[in-house]
Protein backbone atom coordinates (compact mmCIF):
# COMPACT_ATOMS: atom_id res chain seq x y z
CA UNK A 1 0.00 0.00 0.00
CA UNK A 2 2.98 2.50 0.39
CA UNK A 3 4.92 1.11 -2.40
CA UNK A 4 4.96 4.20 -4.64
CA UNK A 5 6.90 2.86 -7.34
CA UNK A 6 9.56 0.41 -8.47
CA UNK A 7 12.34 -0.99 -6.45
CA UNK A 8 15.46 1.08 -7.01
CA UNK A 9 17.53 0.06 -9.60
CA UNK A 10 21.34 -1.23 -8.39
CA UNK A 11 23.92 0.86 -9.70
CA UNK A 12 26.56 -1.58 -11.71
CA UNK A 13 30.08 -1.79 -10.70
CA UNK A 14 32.86 -0.54 -13.01
CA UNK A 15 34.43 -2.98 -15.03
CA UNK A 16 37.77 -4.67 -15.12
CA UNK A 17 38.12 -3.13 -11.17
CA UNK A 18 37.87 -6.10 -9.60
CA UNK A 19 41.11 -5.74 -7.18
CA UNK A 20 42.41 -8.86 -8.17
CA UNK A 21 44.20 -7.56 -11.15
CA UNK A 22 46.39 -5.26 -9.04
CA UNK A 23 47.89 -8.77 -7.13
CA UNK A 24 48.39 -10.77 -9.91
CA UNK A 25 52.00 -10.69 -9.91
CA UNK A 26 51.72 -11.76 -5.96
CA UNK A 27 50.07 -14.12 -6.82
CA UNK A 28 52.50 -15.65 -9.20
CA UNK A 29 55.26 -15.13 -7.04
CA UNK A 30 53.30 -17.01 -3.76
CA UNK A 31 52.70 -20.09 -6.48
CA UNK A 32 56.74 -20.09 -7.05
CA UNK A 33 57.33 -20.15 -3.23
CA UNK A 34 54.84 -22.81 -3.28
CA UNK A 35 56.47 -24.77 -5.72
CA UNK A 36 59.34 -25.21 -3.15
CA UNK A 37 57.01 -27.58 -1.21
CA UNK A 38 54.25 -28.28 -4.01
CA UNK A 39 56.89 -29.32 -6.76
CA UNK A 40 54.70 -28.60 -9.95
CA UNK A 41 52.82 -24.77 -9.01
CA UNK A 42 55.64 -22.84 -10.76
CA UNK A 43 53.95 -24.09 -13.86
CA UNK A 44 51.12 -22.93 -13.40
CA UNK A 45 52.83 -19.31 -12.34
CA UNK A 46 54.04 -19.15 -15.88
CA UNK A 47 51.60 -19.92 -17.48
CA UNK A 48 49.52 -17.46 -15.64
CA UNK A 49 52.37 -14.88 -16.16
CA UNK A 50 52.17 -15.31 -19.88
CA UNK A 51 48.45 -15.29 -20.07
CA UNK A 52 48.31 -12.29 -17.76
CA UNK A 53 50.71 -10.19 -19.53
CA UNK A 54 49.20 -10.28 -22.65
CA UNK A 55 45.65 -8.69 -21.34
CA UNK A 56 44.68 -5.36 -22.47
CA UNK A 57 44.39 -4.51 -18.89
CA UNK A 58 47.74 -5.31 -17.38
CA UNK A 59 49.50 -2.22 -16.16
CA UNK A 60 52.91 -1.63 -17.16
CA UNK A 61 54.50 -2.11 -13.63
CA UNK A 62 52.64 -5.45 -13.49
CA UNK A 63 54.77 -6.52 -16.83
CA UNK A 64 58.27 -5.72 -15.85
CA UNK A 65 56.80 -8.46 -12.98
CA UNK A 66 55.58 -10.86 -15.65
CA UNK A 67 58.98 -10.29 -17.19
CA UNK A 68 60.85 -11.07 -14.48
CA UNK A 69 59.00 -13.85 -13.39
CA UNK A 70 58.59 -15.72 -16.78
CA UNK A 71 62.94 -15.49 -16.92
CA UNK A 72 62.90 -16.82 -13.59
CA UNK A 73 61.30 -19.75 -14.10
CA UNK A 74 62.56 -20.77 -17.41
CA UNK A 75 66.66 -19.88 -15.63
CA UNK A 76 65.40 -21.85 -12.98
CA UNK A 77 64.63 -24.56 -15.37
CA UNK A 78 68.04 -24.72 -17.60
CA UNK A 79 69.85 -24.46 -14.25
CA UNK A 80 67.46 -27.72 -13.27
CA UNK A 81 68.04 -29.45 -16.52
CA UNK A 82 71.75 -28.85 -16.24
CA UNK A 83 72.17 -30.72 -12.45
CA UNK A 84 69.85 -33.46 -13.62
CA UNK A 85 72.47 -34.06 -16.93
CA UNK A 86 75.43 -33.37 -14.12
CA UNK A 87 73.66 -35.36 -11.32
CA UNK A 88 73.14 -38.41 -13.42
CA UNK A 89 75.93 -38.41 -15.16
CA UNK A 90 78.19 -38.90 -12.07
CA UNK A 91 75.69 -41.48 -11.32
CA UNK A 92 75.99 -43.63 -14.45
CA UNK A 93 79.43 -42.96 -14.54
CA UNK A 94 79.66 -44.76 -11.48
CA UNK A 95 77.72 -47.76 -11.99
CA UNK A 96 79.74 -48.17 -15.07
CA UNK A 97 82.94 -47.71 -12.96
CA UNK A 98 81.34 -50.52 -10.94
CA UNK A 99 80.59 -53.03 -13.70
CA UNK A 100 83.92 -52.24 -15.48
CA UNK A 101 85.26 -53.69 -11.72
CA UNK A 102 83.19 -56.44 -11.80
CA UNK A 103 84.16 -57.80 -15.46
CA UNK A 104 87.96 -58.34 -14.56
CA UNK A 105 88.69 -54.51 -15.04
CA UNK A 106 91.43 -52.81 -13.10
CA UNK A 107 90.48 -52.18 -9.58
CA UNK A 108 90.58 -48.45 -9.16
CA UNK A 109 88.81 -46.20 -6.94
CA UNK A 110 86.53 -43.65 -8.65
CA UNK A 111 87.64 -40.82 -10.13
CA UNK A 112 87.43 -37.45 -8.79
CA UNK A 113 85.15 -36.22 -11.51
CA UNK A 114 82.39 -38.56 -10.25
CA UNK A 115 82.48 -36.87 -7.02
CA UNK A 116 82.55 -33.49 -7.91
CA UNK A 117 79.72 -34.25 -10.34
CA UNK A 118 77.91 -35.45 -7.70
CA UNK A 119 78.61 -32.91 -5.03
CA UNK A 120 78.86 -29.75 -7.46
CA UNK A 121 75.21 -30.84 -8.91
CA UNK A 122 73.91 -30.98 -5.42
CA UNK A 123 75.23 -27.59 -4.86
CA UNK A 124 74.44 -26.12 -8.27
CA UNK A 125 70.87 -27.03 -7.14
CA UNK A 126 70.95 -25.92 -3.94
CA UNK A 127 72.14 -22.26 -5.14
CA UNK A 128 69.27 -22.57 -7.96
CA UNK A 129 66.64 -22.70 -4.88
CA UNK A 130 68.37 -19.92 -3.17
CA UNK A 131 68.55 -17.95 -6.01
CA UNK A 132 64.91 -18.82 -7.29
CA UNK A 133 63.85 -18.22 -3.91
CA UNK A 134 65.19 -15.01 -3.44
CA UNK A 135 63.84 -13.68 -6.90
CA UNK A 136 60.29 -14.60 -6.21
CA UNK A 137 60.36 -13.25 -2.57
CA UNK A 138 61.45 -9.85 -3.90
CA UNK A 139 58.84 -9.62 -7.08
CA UNK A 140 56.32 -10.74 -3.85
CA UNK A 141 57.80 -7.73 -1.94
CA UNK A 142 57.42 -4.98 -5.10
CA UNK A 143 53.87 -6.31 -6.42
CA UNK A 144 52.59 -6.09 -2.60
CA UNK A 145 52.92 -2.06 -2.92
CA UNK A 146 52.55 -1.87 -7.08
CA UNK A 147 55.72 -1.01 -7.93
CA UNK A 148 57.69 -1.74 -10.95
CA UNK A 149 60.52 -4.53 -10.75
CA UNK A 150 64.03 -1.80 -11.87
CA UNK A 151 65.46 -4.81 -13.63
CA UNK A 152 63.33 -7.01 -15.03
CA UNK A 153 65.99 -8.69 -17.70
CA UNK A 154 68.63 -9.37 -15.28
CA UNK A 155 69.75 -12.72 -14.52
CA UNK A 156 70.66 -11.60 -10.76
CA UNK A 157 68.15 -9.71 -8.51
Amino acid sequence: MGNTGAPPTPQPQPAGNTGVTMQRPFIIALLYLLNLVLGISAIVGVILAYVWRNEPETQEWEKTHYTYLIRTFWISFAVGVAFVMLWFGAVFGSILQAEMTQQGGPNEPPPAMLFVGMFGGMLLLLLNVIWFSIRSVLSLAKAGSAKPMPKPKTWWF
